[in-house]
C-alpha cells in the first residue's frame, strides 16, 4: 500500500514539475526564487547611552535618484548597529555615492564609506576611525544585497554578498 502511495506522489510531482527544469534566460531568476532571509546586525545592547537608529524604509519607487540616498541612510544604520554597544557614546558615518547603475535585476549602487565611534573604557574615552570601505548594494524587487570590500581593492560583487533586507 505504501508503494502505491509513493508512486502516486512521485507521478503527481513529476507532472506538476514538468517543464520547470528548462534553462532560464534571466541569470537572476534563480535568485528571486530563493526564499528571502535577511542577515544584518542588530545593536548588541540597545539599552546603552546611544539610541539605535531605525533602518530606513525602501523608496516606493526605485529610481537612480531615490536608491542612492536610501542606501546612504541604510549603510549608516547598518554600521551603527554593527558597532553599537553599551559603552558607545558617539558615532558618525560618511558615505559617498560612487555610482548607480540600473540593471535587469535591479539597481547596483556603489558607496565609499567610513565611520567613527567613541566608547568609554576603563582607560577613558577611546575614539576609533574606520578605514575607507567600498560597499556595493543590489536593490532588487524582493531583497537588498550587500557586499563589502576595501576601498583600494577590487570592487565587491553584491551577488557574493549577503541579503540584508527583504521586501
Amino acid at each position: 500500500m505504501r508503494r502505491r502511495s509513493l508512486l502516486a506522489a512521485v507521478g503527481t510531482t513529476s507532472a506538476v514539475l514538468a517543464g520547470c527544469s528548462a534553462g532560464s534566460e534571466s541569470p537572476s531568476s534563480a535568485e528571486t526564487l530563493e526564499p528571502c532571509t535577511a542577515a544584518r546586525p542588530d545593536p548588541v545592547d540597545p539599552d546603552g547611552e546611544m539610541e539605535p537608529r531605525e533602518y530606513p524604509e525602501r523608496p516606493d519607487e526605485r529610481t537612480a535618484e531615490s536608491v542612492g540616498p536610501f542606501l546612504e541612510a541604510f549603510e549608516g544604520t547598518y554600521r551603527q548597529h554593527e558597532i553599537l554597544a553599551a559603552e558607545t557614546t558617539a558615532y558618525g558615518h560618511s558615505a559617498s555615492i560612487e555610482g548607480v547603475q540600473q540593471r535587469d535585476d535591479g539597481y547596483r549602487v556603489e558607496l565609499e564609506t567610513s565611520y567613527y565611534y567613541k566608547e568609554e573604557t576603563d582607560r577613558g574615552t577611546v575614539h576609533a576611525d574606520s578605514p575607507l570601505y567600498r560597499v556595493v548594494y543590489l536593490v532588487a524587487d524582493d531583497r537588498l544585497r550587500r557586499a563589502e570590500g576595501s576601498a583600494y581593492g577590487s570592487t565587491p560583487d553584491p551577488a557574493d554578498g549577503e541579503t540584508v533586507a527583504c521586501r
